[in-house]
């Protein structure tokens, strides 16, 4: 029990603090999402720390199983650069018993990371949406109210260049309007009208630019030719077009990825009822609802391989054991994208292809323990001569 709890000891500093780089590493790689927040709603603590918690949480599934492969290839490889794993060897504890507290604890995070993929992920892509929402609320509305002036060119209106000759008093009526894609954009065209309206509410979602018998010219950079369109009323929802800058085109309130499990069911229960059946997304949802579960599945194989990666010879080189691990990750993130096209395909049914891969890498780790612990640390597991009988032949 003294040891079972000495390598628990060993493993759970090392795991969190693994979980808080990686969480780290993550904030950073979104910092350019983070900062065009930041520019569009103002710094404040609640503008820099919720869109950082809500980004951060639907990564936990996937860092428990990288960040605990870290702690116990960590923890493993100190006890044998000490040499406390040949004591434990000598005093007749194998690796077998030492991968009963490994085993307990990947255990416990597999249900914290279900629960975290089920619930704390769809939780968070909600309420960055619903954060972006609230707020653009109120950018938009000071956007109307103090951002557009008459006869100037204003950059960057909700991703346009927008220009009015005239604006009323009460800012609900527009004369000789202009509206075109900033410079670089992959959009060219141009919007003229001789009027317009602004109506509706940023506070009831309902604020719309009508635009009244215009014209859109439409041209591409490398042709001399283009195309232009008369129409007689032209509407943009202003906060919508806020929005899309700042949320990914396929995240919004319907967004089924920020279901929790039993609204995600009852969704692919409704498209699956529907005519006409769309079978892509009907595919894609159930493979996400079983990918929720299975994929935290991975933390039985990344703890089983952190073991074998870190009992290896002191006199070895140590940057082996990262390598092994940097590549387990890669091969695990490969085999779950290669499964996943093949659901896609409807090469593989949803739940198949969730799990096939986790399984197919707890029986290598499996296998990869079972030689670690019959074998001496200095002994390579895959050379040729140490495997199995029947498998050498």
């Amino acid at each position: 029990m003294i040891l079972f709890l000495y390598i628990l000891r060993e493993i759970v500093p090392q795991f969190v603090s693994s979980l808080l780089i990686l969480a780290s590493v993550l904030i950073i790689s979104q910092l350019a999402r983070l900062t065009e927040l930041l520019v569009a709603f103002g710094v404040s603590l609640e503008n820099i720390f919720l869109p950082m918690i809500y980004t951060v949480l639907p990564f936990i599934p996937l860092n428990i199983p990288i960040a605990f492969l870290f702690a116990v290839l960590l923890a493993f490889g100190r006890f044998s650069a000490d040499g406390e794993y040949a004591g434990l060897l000598a005093c007749g504890f194998p690796l077998r018993r030492a991968a009963m507290p490994v085993g307990l604890l990947a255990l416990l995070l597999f249900v914290a990371g279900v629960v975290a993929g089920s619930h704390l992920e769809p939780w968070g892509r909600r309420e960055l949406v619903r954060f972006i929402y609230d707020k653009s609320k109120n950018e938009v509305d000071n956007m109307v109210r103090f951002k557009i002036q008459p006869g100037v060119f204003t950059d960057n209106f909700l991703g346009y260049t927008f220009y009015a000759e005239g604006i009323n008093s009460d800012r609900t009526r527009l004369t000789n309007v202009m509206m075109a894609p900033p410079s670089g954009s992959r959009q060219s065209f141009t919007i003229l009208a001789p009027s317009g309206t602004i109506s509706g509410r940023a506070d009831t979602g309902d604020l719309k630019l009508s635009l009244e018998s215009g014209q859109a010219f439409s041209h591409a950079a490398d042709k001399l030719n283009g195309s232009t369109v008369k129409f007689r009323r032209a509407e943009f929802d202003l906060l919508r077009l806020f929005r899309e800058q700042l949320v990914e085109a396929d995240i919004g309130e319907e967004d089924y990825r920020a279901l929790p499990p039993e609204e995600l069911l009852k969704y692919i229960d409704k498209i699956s009822m529907a005519e006409p059946r769309d079978e892509g997304q009907i595919i894609r949802a159930r493979y996400l609802f079983h990918n929720r579960i299975a994929s935290p599945f991975s933390v039985f194989f990344f703890g089983m391989f952190g073991m074998v990666l870190g009992v290896v010879d002191p006199r070895s080189q140590k940057n082996r054991a990262y390598v092994g691990a940097i590549s387990a990750i890669i091969v695990g993130y490969v085999f779950m994208m290669g499964f996943k096209w093949l659901a896609d395909r409807e090469f593989m049914d949803a739940i198949w292809a969730a799990w096939t891969p986790h399984l197919i890498l707890f029986s290598a780790g499996a296998f990869l323990l079972y030689q670690k612990n019959r074998l001496p640390p200095s002994e390579p597991v895959l050379e040729r001569s140490n495997l199995p009988w029947n498998l050498r032949i």
